[in-house]
């Protein structure tokens, strides 16, 4: 279908330059990353057909990209602002949503996401990025908290119907009851739920100047990674969003088990619903329990030891005392021998 229209663009006597200006000018408030990434795929699409344009041009339409950082003026939601959003969310969107603020995982990669990579443990979810989710191509391990944990248990028990009925209305995509992902439908879906509860929730300011939202679904990496780095260490986090740069020195020094630890130290920072203080407070509770039990534990060791040292003490006393009574006895004989030879 491309071609063909491709075929009848070409048809057409224009001003393949002035389009391009255009189409550049039309898509200017997109950030200048996706700008010239929208560019670039222009300017193969022209060559690939073989419109060569020279150097000067392509300088021209490249001067039309102002900065080089998102110009979106984003903001990261408070917790009690993420309560509200999820609030208005059905259980699909409790689990997505909480998955991502609590992980640090693109929203592209959990949409990937398949049943089988996925682990819900009895503290938190254990998940396996693939490489091929990713966009270094680098596999790696994440976590989420045990509130996504309960959101995920709860999306499961509707996952099915969910997709049957998705597929029942889908007569365009023709959508398959076959899909093994975790959450088995598109980004534009994903987004909509998120829009919809922003809404609902009176939190959908949008930026005056690229007339998008300021709250979106990728300030939940900021949010996870703000969070988490005010607890552990900031290489640990970067490593858990899956950036680059720090996934090999990362994966070098810790295995799989000191990584959940790490997590688990922190994850009361990604909680929404439970107050982090509620949670340092059990936690520390919990580990008072468990220096309690150790000491106690450490107690009828040592009398243990110390029991052991008494029996083997009393074992070596037995023994001698033992030989003395067969020295006694023998002298005893002898002297019976005696009594009774002097008697004769």
């Amino acid at each position: 279908m491309l071609d063909s229209q491709a075929g009848k663009y070409f048809s057409e006597d224009r001003d393949y330059q002035k389009d391009i200006l255009q189409f550049v000018k039309t898509i200017s408030k997109n950030a200048p990353l996706t700008l010239r990434s929208k560019i670039t795929g222009v300017r193969v699409f022209f060559t690939d057909q073989g419109y060569e344009f020279k150097k000067k041009f392509w300088k021209q339409v490249g001067r039309q990209v102002k900065g080089k950082r998102p110009v979106t003026l984003d903001k990261v939601p408070s917790k009690k602002e993420l309560r509200q959003i999820l609030s208005h969310m059905r259980a699909r969107g409790k689990a997505l949503f909480l998955t991502l603020a609590s992980s640090g995982m693109r929203i592209g990669e959990t949409l990937e996401l398949k049943l089988d990579d996925v682990e819900l443990t009895d503290n938190l979810v254990k998940i396996h990025v693939r490489g091929e989710y990713t966009k270094s191509g680098d596999p790696r391990y994440c976590f989420a908290s045990r509130e996504a944990r309960e959101a995920l248990e709860e999306w499961l028990k509707t996952r099915a119907e969910s997709l049957k009925r998705a597929v029942g209305r889908s007569h365009i995509h023709s959508k398959k009851d076959e899909d093994d992902r975790l959450f088995p439908f598109s980004m534009d879906t994903a987004y909509f739920v998120w829009s919809h509860a922003l809404d609902k929730a009176n939190l959908n300011g949008k930026d005056k100047a690229t007339g998008r939202r300021k709250i979106h679904p990728h300030v939940l990496r900021k949010f996870f990674r703000t969070k988490m780095a005010s607890l552990i260490q900031v290489d640990i986090v970067e490593a858990l969003m899956g950036h680059t740069g720090y996934l090999t020195e990362v994966y070098r020094r810790y295995t799989e088990a000191d990584l959940e630890k790490f997590y688990l130290q922190a994850e009361s920072s990604v909680l929404i619903f439970t107050e982090a203080e509620h949670v340092t407070q059990l936690r520390k509770e919990v580990e008072e329990g468990k220096q309690q039990l150790q000491n106690l534990v450490n107690g009828l060791t040592a009398e243990n030891l110390e029991l052991k040292s008494r029996m083997s003490r009393m074992e070596v006393e037995n023994t001698d005392l033992t030989g003395r009574i067969q020295l006694t006895e023998q002298k005893l004989a002898q002297l019976e021998k005696m009594i009774r030879e002097t008697l004769q």
